[in-house]
């Protein structure tokens, strides 16, 4: 299915510790509107800006596009907050999984 499709992986972070990840601010992503179907956030909402982050991750998105979130349970204070800023930038929440004690997936 995978090469059928022609899936391409680009890899973002602040800090380019491999020749295939881009360094940026991922609160700025050099990509177009609408063009990724879909975007993973593995501990990526470390910084104060995360919010900035979500709001990217909705612009480049296509519709019906899928952010899949993977973060340090530490990180979000508020899970109903959390899930509130979700739903404001225009995601819909379709999974919340708070079962694992050090993660919550999205």
């Amino acid at each position: 299915m995978l090469a059928q499709d022609k899936v391409r992986v680009i890899s973002f972070d602040l800090v380019a510790s491999k020749p295939e990840v881009i360094a940026c601010d991922i609160a700025n992503l050099p990509l177009n509107n609408r063009s990724v179907r879909i975007a993973v956030f593995s501990l990526s909402l470390m910084g104060t800006n995360h919010v900035q982050f979500l709001t990217e991750a909705h612009r480049i998105l296509r519709k019906k596009g899928l952010l899949i979130i993977a973060e340090v349970a530490s990180r979000i204070d508020n899970i109903d907050e959390f899930v509130r800023r979700l739903l404001q930038i225009g995601f819909r929440l379709k999974t919340l999984d708070t079962s694992n004690t050090h993660f919550f997936f999205f």
